[in-house]
């Protein structure tokens, strides 16, 4: 049996133009932005950002996609190329799970959104030479973010912060 992760989004609001590198779960980006006047939604296998980088952003989010790349180079490769394209003070949004080198992970996530919708997501990372985890992620955010709020339960944890 799978284990059931909830996870409450009702009062995040993200504002102004977004990069969001979680195409898989962009759905639910738009659920948290009224105001958007342009979401851009990025592949984060992509090897190079040239396609956007004309563009500057108000915020960037990660939504559980951080923690399928298997090296902390290449996340701190992406979270560099991402920040670049942010404005000053553009925020970053990352939830991702917790993870070890040889788990498994293999759970349902239940989201509940901002207009009361709940939307159900499966999250699977059957890599077992990689890891994720809020201290490495929050490591490589402190050298070109201000860390502005986190948290961490069960097996996920969210970081927010602001471009340095």
């Amino acid at each position: 049996m799978k284990k059931t992760i909830i996870l409450n989004l009702e009062d995040i609001k993200i504002e102004g133009d977004i990069l969001d590198v979680s195409c898989e779960n962009s759905g639910i980006v738009c659920s948290l932005s009224v105001d958007a006047k342009d979401e851009v939604a990025l592949d984060s296998e992509c090897d190079d950002v040239n396609v956007i980088k004309n563009k500057k952003y108000d915020a960037c989010t990660f939504f559980f996609n951080l923690s399928s790349l298997w090296t902390l180079n290449k996340k701190e490769s992406l979270i560099n190329e991402v920040s670049e394209l942010l404005k000053e003070n553009g925020e970053i949004y990352i939830w991702d799970i917790n993870k070890n080198v040889g788990e498994l992970v293999d759970s349902k996530l239940r989201v509940l959104l901002p207009n009361g919708n709940i939307d159900e997501y499966n999250i699977k990372n059957n890599n077992i030479f990689s890891s994720s985890n809020y201290e490495e992620t929050k490591s490589i955010l402190e050298k070109t973010f201000k860390i502005q709020e986190t948290k961490v339960w069960e097996d996920v944890y969210f970081i927010k912060g602001a471009k340095i």
